[in-house]
């Protein structure tokens, strides 16, 4: 209940008044009732971080009626909930500043364009098994536009955050003496290439033993005229000229990246380029280009990290699809 009334006080205040003119937070500190509270009004930079999200939402409220509104209003709480849940225990600042970041992004895209209709949902859980401790703290959109069926879209997405996150649940066989903590933390954000489409990325941390964790993205191209996701040809004319295209601008760029991190060996050999390319999660489909992500392992060590190559759509005009999802 006390949870709930916060949501509501902090809802009531950024609908009232844009917080930019505050030097706390968008609530009263006087008040403050929950940990996560008093974790923002211990810190300037949480302070900060809590007014420009709440000045972002007014903003974003303000433009918005009906249903529209209506979805945005119950979004926020829903997110206010998730963090609440979420960032708790010694952690909790960096929890806070992750959260809020990625709150703020998402707002300001909510506002470039028509309303997305896109929600929240989150898998927040912590556990024990024999020593060994786990975090999970998921996050994943849900497509809520009430004209088009988002179900099998959906579907996959949350299914995607269970599995991922259920692999860092310890199993019930684990050691006795094994004294860590796992955890499995995953974000998203929302990029429009077009105003028939729209690009989730994911990206997703976790620690399940070992000498270090792992992070990696995964995107997914939305169309939202059908509900489904989309497969990158489906951008781009028929025909192999799209890929051949694109494949050898990403070898010719990460040649030049390697001279620097150097990769696999092997990694710009055709055939296992080609491997490479064929999988859709690294197509990343933003508003001013392609982006092509290779993630730890996937063409260098883990000390060098993700490889990105981006490629504006200029130099892929002729072959982006009129009527397709990134046609404008």
């Amino acid at each position: 209940m006390r949870r709930l009334l916060a949501t509501a006080v902090l809802l009531a205040v950024v609908e009232a008044a844009p917080a930019q003119a505050q030097s706390g937070p968008s609530f009263d500190c006087a008040k403050a009732s929950i940990p996560v509270e008093r974790t923002i009004c211990k810190s300037a930079e949480l302070a900060k971080a809590d007014r420009n999200v709440a000045s972002v939402y007014a903003a974003l409220a303000s433009k918005l009626s009906g249903g529209a509104k209506d979805h945005l209003v119950k979004d926020q709480q829903r997110w206010i909930g998730n963090r609440n849940r979420a960032c708790i225990g010694e952690d909790a600042a960096e929890c806070l500043k992750s959260r809020y970041e990625n709150r703020l992004a998402l707002l300001k895209e909510f506002g470039t364009g028509a309303y997305p209709f896109v929600s929240e949902q989150a898998i927040v859980r912590a556990g024990k098994v024999k020593a060994t401790r786990y975090r999970i703290d998921a996050s994943y959109p849900q497509f809520d536009g009430p004209a088009i069926n988002f179900t099998a879209l959906n579907t996959k997405l949350a299914n995607m955050a269970k599995e991922a996150a259920g692999e860092s649940v310890p199993a019930a066989d684990i050691g006795d003496d094994i004294e860590q903590t796992w955890s499995y933390e995953q974000s998203f954000g929302l990029h429009r290439p077009g105003p028939a489409a729209i690009s989730v990325e994911m990206s997703s941390y976790s620690f399940t033993g070992g000498a270090h964790g792992n992070g990696s993205t995964y995107v997914v191209l939305v169309d939202l005229r059908t509900g489904r996701d989309l497969k990158p040809e489906n951008a781009f004319t028929a025909g192999g000229e799209w890929l051949r295209t694109v494949t050898a601008i990403v070898a010719a760029d990460l040649k030049k990246q390697f001279v620097e991190r150097p990769g696999f060996d092997d990694a710009l050999e055709p055939a296992k380029l080609a491997e490479l390319m064929a999988e859709p999660g690294r197509y990343l489909f933003k508003a001013d280009g392609l982006e092509i992500i290779f993630n730890p392992y996937d063409v260098g060590p883990y000390s060098a990290g993700t490889y990105q190559v981006a490629i504006p759509y200029s130099r892929l005009r002729t072959l982006i699809r009129a009527d397709g999802p990134i046609a404008r």
